[in-house]
């Protein structure tokens, strides 16, 4: 079986993605690859059924894949303490593993400051008893955002629970296990780092020491992420391989012997694992390590290949669920091409730098799919920086993040005047960072393929590499080159090619955003953008690093999975915030062609600066009123409000009326009765398939005369779930369903998308209400 492992691993990977996800076109080919590399190695028995066994036994195997547990009925918990309590804000979040080893997540909102200060004691490995209400996690709640009720059950947490009171009575300490004390110096470790050190430089120490990214900046690490280059504040294994070398090279230095040396990183490197976070990614690159350091030690040659195919399946047998961590996939997946290409690319490159080249553009080009997938954005800066920042972090930022740290741990003056030097430096390729990423080219909005295009993404780079291997022309390398050109070509263009078109009220919470895109991408519209409310909470308790926006949360992620490149048309309702709060995340974002506004007074002082703001960046601003339209095509839009002299701000919404997709639609923003009023005397002939419900379902809005008048089939609503202004009322409700018109309701059904092709068209929710 020697060098043939890898197929065991096409087993399994195979055996959990069809288990989890069921047939798609990946575990197709999954399975057609395993069959072809069993077929080809039907001579070896031991591979075939040991291939076999494998997949049956993940496949199969009920300890991995439990049936979920009904929510509990009790109101008390008691466990102790199993993640770092972390706290923003007002906000306390941890896991809690109880007596029957159920691991559940703790979510609590202080209500004072006595409260929250208890909440910095806490401390893992506290055991932790509480009141409260358990309930389910949130389900995603719109296409394409991240499924965070997914990845907890990916990590075996199916509850959340939420206690009534919190006091410094409800944990206490008990004896910790050797894995908890670890933890616990963890905790103690980056808490030490919070306290003592300055803004710029703590978040990165952290990160590269303990691989929490917790206190980075938001738009600092939004620029290592865009820019293609988050993989360098992630413990990997250069970063193992730095700290054992530097570790061997000290032990030696003070008299150790080699045997013993070699002896004692085998037993310190799993400390160090724990202690860097002990994420899939630190898990691989430590246990590559080990397995290094043992072939060494007991002059024991082990194939690469297998030895990576034995650490990927001992970390499938902790959990197969794994495989669904995109920092898992990324790792194995690059440190398979580089041990394949070792011995046939890599092997061309004497210099240093163009092997850093060489790494470089094989690393980035077998990741690509994957991070296109995921994140939708790709950056030509990408490479460039990767050659200046890899030998940055690796010759500078990291050794000096564990110097200036155990220095400051023994005697602070002196890492104090290191840590201004490495302040300034941080600062300055920090400010660098954000440079590059307002420059053009940046950010590439490629949007989410289909799984069928990741495929022949694969296959594009599979030539690629063929070529690379067997050939030393840079002109057939360009020319192999070119198939990854055309699938990229084709995944870009790919909106303008497909013939349908879609209307979608994402769920932005309380308040309103409606997508409207148009076949073959002839246009894209965005009415209103949502936006927070911030009402009656304790500022010096609600402050947080990490504040929660509409549109950079919730829009941009959205609008650059459908892979928009610019908005032809940004509708504002009105000047209410949740309605224009998440336009601002649009600037330097998504170019804006033209923005329309209600020809009424511009009355708040946010509305006004944004406007401001699109004007100065380009966009054009039309004051809208009753009887103006425009045409895209064959679809009218067309402008029923406001007339300019309502007099409250709701009434001043912009109305919208339109066919798409064989049905049409009436957009209402917030238009309360008044303003009904004057809509239906003023069409009273108006034929209405589609209401968007005015001011989310309050009982100012709706009316009997409306409803009488327009007769629509379909109500949707835009709102918060659990709001605190008892949207949408019951009265509004008793009229939509004394008519039976089908309700829609984002509170219950998150994301409402209607997808047309021509003249037909249905509606789909993301939550499938039972």
């Amino acid at each position: 079986m020697f060098g043939r492992i890898y197929i065991l691993v096409v087993a399994v990977i195979c055996s959990v993605i069809l288990r989890i996800q069921g047939f798609h076109s990946i575990s197709l080919c999954l399975s057609l690859a395993l069959i072809y590399l069993l077929y080809k190695n039907k001579h070896n028995p031991k591979i075939v059924v040991s291939s076999a066994i494998i997949f049956v036994f993940f496949y199969f195997n009920p300890i991995y894949f439990p049936t979920p547990p009904s929510l509990p009925s009790e109101n008390e918990i008691s466990g102790k303490i199993s993640s770092i309590p972390k706290i923003d804000g007002n906000k306390l979040t941890f896991e809690l593993k109880t007596s029957e080893k159920q691991l559940v997540q703790i979510n609590y909102f202080f209500k004072t400051k006595e409260e929250q200060n208890y909440g910095k004691t806490l401390k893992y490995g506290l055991t932790c008893n509480f009141e409260g209400v358990y309930k389910n996690p949130p389900e995603s709640r719109n296409f394409y955002s991240f499924n965070y009720k997914e990845y907890l059950a990916m990590r075996k947490i199916y509850f959340q629970f939420t206690p009534k009171t919190f006091a410094n009575t409800n944990c206490r300490g008990e004896s910790l296990s050797p894995y908890g004390l670890l933890q616990r110096y963890r905790q103690l470790g980056i808490e030490y780092i919070s306290d003592h050190f300055p803004k710029e430089s703590k978040g990165i120490i952290i990160s590269l020491i303990f691989g929490d990214r917790s206190e980075m900046e938001r738009d600092i690490l939004q620029s290592y992420q865009s820019l293609g280059i988050i993989h360098l504040l992630a413990v990997s294994g250069l970063h193992v391989g730095l700290v054992s070398a530097f570790v061997y090279l000290l032990l030696i230095r003070i008299g150790m012997t080699k045997e013993r040396t070699i002896d004692l990183i085998i037993l310190l490197l799993p400390i160090y694992a724990i202690l860097a976070g002990a994420a899939p990614s630190v898990l691989r690159a430590t246990a590559m390590s080990l397995v290094v350091l043992i072939s060494i030690r007991f002059r024991k040659k082990i194939n690469p290949l297998d030895g990576i195919s034995y650490v990927f399946l001992v970390l499938m047998l902790v959990t197969p669920f794994y495989i669904l961590h995109l920092g898992f996939q990324l790792s194995f997946l690059v440190s398979y091409s580089l041990i394949i290409s070792l011995n046939s690319i890599l092997i061309k490159y004497e210099n240093w730098l163009t092997q850093l080249l060489a790494v470089t553009i094989l690393a980035q080009l077998v990741s690509f799919p994957l991070i296109i997938y995921h994140f939708h954005v790709i950056s030509l800066w990408t490479i460039p920086l990767n050659l200046i920042y890899i030998p940055f972090i690796t010759m500078f930022t990291l050794p000096l993040a564990f110097i200036i740290f155990i220095s400051h741990l023994i005697f602070p003056p002196i890492s104090n005047l290191m840590l201004y030097f490495y302040e300034f430096i941080i600062g300055f390729a920090h400010q660098c960072l954000e440079k590059v990423n307002e420059l053009p080219l940046s950010s590439l909005i490629f949007g989410q393929p289909p799984l069928w295009v990741v495929i022949l993404y694969y296959i594009a780079i599979g030539i690629l590499f063929y070529v690379w291997e067997r050939s030393d022309s840079i002109l057939a390398l360009l020319k192999s080159g070119t198939v990854f050109l055309i699938i990229a070509l084709l995944h870009w263009h790919l909106p303008y090619l497909t013939s349908s078109g879609e209307v979608t009220m994402i769920d932005v919470g309380q308040g309103d955003s409606i997508y409207i895109e148009l076949p073959r991408r002839k246009a894209v519209y965005l009415i209103d953008t949502g936006g927070i409310v911030d009402v009656g909470f304790k500022q010096d308790l609600v402050k947080r690093e990490k504040t929660f926006d509409v549109g950079k949360d919730i829009l941009l992620p959205y609008l650059k999975a459908k892979g928009v490149r610019k908005i032809d048309k940004l509708i504002l309702t009105h000047g209410h915030y949740d309605h224009t709060g998440g336009a601002e995340a649009l600037i330097g974002q998504i170019p804006v062609q033209a923005l329309l506004y209600g020809a009424v007074p511009v009355e708040g002082e946010y509305d006004k600066q944004l406007l401001q703001k699109f004007y100065d960046i380009g966009t054009k601003i039309f004051f809208v009123k009753q009887g103006d339209y425009w045409r895209m095509g064959q679809n009218s839009f067309h402008v029923l409000s406001p007339h300019g002299d309502e007099e409250k701000i709701n009434d001043r919404s912009v109305v919208i009326f339109t066919n798409i997709g064989g049905l049409n639609w009436l957009f209402t923003g917030d238009l309360e009765i008044d303003g009904e009023k004057t809509l239906v005397s003023t069409y009273q002939n108006l034929n209405v398939d589609v209401l968007k419900v005015g001011h989310h379902g309050s009982h100012t809005s709706t009316t009997n005369e409306l409803l009488e008048a327009i007769k629509p089939k379909y109500a949707l609503i835009s709102l918060g779930k659990n709001n605190l202004y008892g949207h949408p009322h019951q009265d509004v409700i008793n009229r939509l369903e004394q008519r039976e018109i089908t309700i829609f309701r984002t509170d219950h059904h998150g994301a409402i998308r209607y997808m047309f092709k021509g003249e037909k068209g249905s509606f789909d929710t993301l939550i499938k209400q039972h």
